[in-house]
């Protein structure tokens, strides 16, 4: 079957736990990004909050912020997966080194897949309960993505933020931090509708939910550090170009 512009053979184990995680963790949607602005949004979400004024806050230069902040931070943070199907992400950043976790159980049987998006190029690994780890050489972190909405929105908002329209309507606290809470519309998520996503003041992602029909993805971090080994980036196997001798 094709996967990302290789070729892999039916019935290899590594595509059997990619299905079984990526169809687990994100309710079997997948995004379509757009360099179009302007698109209109649907399934919007009813902004809450105001600001101390007591009217809506447009705080698109504060949200520009927070972005460029989450370029250059080095964290770790574990998501709870609470819309179709059990399971965490785990996402790690060491500029410019960074690593996507997916993992899912079903029947005590763990499969996860991760992606490492590493100066040498991007690698996309497979592993679980009683499968020895495989890594592939992918063409790049966006392939690699495609079937990840909330990390493929997230990597879309970093290099496109233009694109995006925010509101702030909230504070909260998640996972032990102070979170600004924006309500967000978006041509970058055409697929997935409006949705709101929370950040810390350092541009950690701590909370994404979108509501489109058919594709619910509500994800909300429950543990972060801030400071990741070296070690994490280290691929679990050699990495093989799938289709080439």
């Amino acid at each position: 079957m094709p996967y990302g512009g290789f070729v892999v053979k039916r019935g290899s184990s590594a595509v059997a736990a990619l299905a079984f995680v990526i169809v687990a963790s994100c309710g079997g949607s997948t995004p379509t990004t757009t360099g179009t602005t302007g698109a209109t949004a649907t399934n919007a979400v009813v902004a809450t909050g105001t600001t101390a004024s007591g009217a809506p806050s447009t705080a698109g230069a504060s949200f520009g912020q927070i972005l460029g902040s989450a370029r250059t931070s080095e964290y770790k943070v574990t998501y709870k997966l609470s819309a179709a199907g059990a399971g965490e992400q785990s996402w790690y950043f060491k500029p410019p080194k960074a690593r996507y976790d997916f993992s899912s159980n079903a029947g005590g049987q763990t499969s996860t897949v991760s992606i490492y998006a590493l100066p040498d190029g991007t690698f996309m690994c497979f592993g679980g309960t009683g499968v020895a780890a495989q890594c592939i050489g992918m063409s790049g972190l966006d392939t690699a993505l495609q079937q990840n909405p909330a990390a493929l929105f997230q990597q879309s908002m970093f290099q496109h933020p233009e694109q995006v329209n925010a509101v702030l309507v909230e504070t909260r606290q998640i996972a032990g931090q102070q979170a600004q809470c924006f309500d967000v519309k978006s041509a970058l998520a055409a697929t997935l509708g409006d949705g709101r996503v929370c950040y810390s003041a350092q541009g950690i992602l701590l909370l994404q939910r979108f509501g489109a029909g058919g594709g619910a993805l509500d994800m909300e971090a429950t543990s972060l550090s801030t400071t990741v080994p070296d070690s994490d980036f280290t691929l679990p196997a050699k990495a093989t170009i799938i289709g080439k001798p």
